[in-house]
């Protein structure tokens, strides 16, 4: 597991302890002076050994960095080593010459877009796994949040696909009763609820290799009153098809199905909008008596 030391300013603790969470949950190792530094130790000698021992250097910049004497020696003493450095922006700030090469991963408009960026960047720096040349070996035998999002990213279309993958996991956080993962030749999350003590599926996502996809569980549905009848349905697949381009639209039949809809096509904060206010009234109106 490659371990990542991160140089930042203490005045930056906060987006800093994010990124350390995130790469955590992506599977990395990571040195950071406030959780690996002893009181009474050494400070000095904590960092270089710290820096010695890392698999590559990741610089917080923000205006405190900027002016940091102390994160550029680090990030000076890693490339003395021949450590690879990169660089997570979180504000707005001009590269310093000894970064100006170095492609940053911006994080000043979304913490968690730029966190993902990083990870994918380190991953492919270290383990020399490419965007489109994923392994099905490196799936978990039990998918998990930290191995689920960054599997997605090697997809084809990845980027979009993981994207709309994390929104809809983290809105389903507070609008579920549930999430699951599964799988491991196709990995799934599934969003459930708690119908009169038992389970049901809303959605899942698929980490097809092809297509990374969302799917409806209609087939489901049609068990329960509220959407027994084929025109409730094909009322709510109509409504699904709105939001896809016409190519990608769903047939008729696929209201005794369970059909899915590509990740690709829910990129715009609006469609992914709409699709999440159908999935709430599927819940509001299965609760009904």
């Amino acid at each position: 597991m490659p371990l990542v030391f991160i140089s930042h300013s203490n005045q930056d603790d906060q987006s800093t302890l994010f990124l350390v969470e995130y790469l955590k949950r992506a599977g990395f190792r990571v040195w950071v002076d406030f959780e690996n530094i002893r009181g009474g130790a050494d400070w000095l000698c904590e960092i270089e050994a710290g820096i010695e021992r890392c698999d590559a250097v990741v610089t917080v910049l923000s205006k405190a960095s900027l002016k940091s004497v102390w994160v550029e020696r680090e990030c000076l003493f890693a490339f003395q080593l021949s450590k690879p450095v990169f660089t997570a922006l979180v504000e707005d700030v001009r590269l310093p010459l000894h970064l100006i090469n170095i492609q940053y991963c911006d994080c000043r408009e979304g913490i968690e877009d730029g966190a993902a960026a990083l990870a994918k960047s380190l991953h492919i720096s270290l383990t020399g796994v490419r965007p489109t040349n994923y392994a099905r070996s490196e799936v978990s035998s039990v998918p998990t949040e930290a191995n689920f999002f960054p599997y997605i990213e090697q997809l084809p279309q990845g980027d979009i696909a993981a994207k709309v993958a994390r929104d809809l996991f983290n809105w389903a956080r507070s609008n579920v009763d549930e999430l699951a993962f599964s799988g491991k030749s196709h990995p799934a999350c599934h969003a459930r609820i708690t119908l009169d003590g038992r389970i049901l599926t809303l959605f899942s996502i698929w980490a097809y290799p092809k297509t990374p996809s969302l799917q409806l569980h209609f087939k489901r549905l049609a068990a329960h009153p509220q959407y027994k009848t084929k025109r409730s349905r094909r009322a709510l697949l109509k409504r699904m098809n709105r939001l896809l381009p016409k190519p990608a639209r769903q047939p008729a039949s696929a209201i005794d199905r369970r059909p899915t809809f590509p990740l690709k096509h829910l990129h715009s904060p609006a469609t992914r909008q709409a699709f999440k206010a159908i999935v709430l009234e599927i819940s509001e109106n299965l609760m009904k008596n």
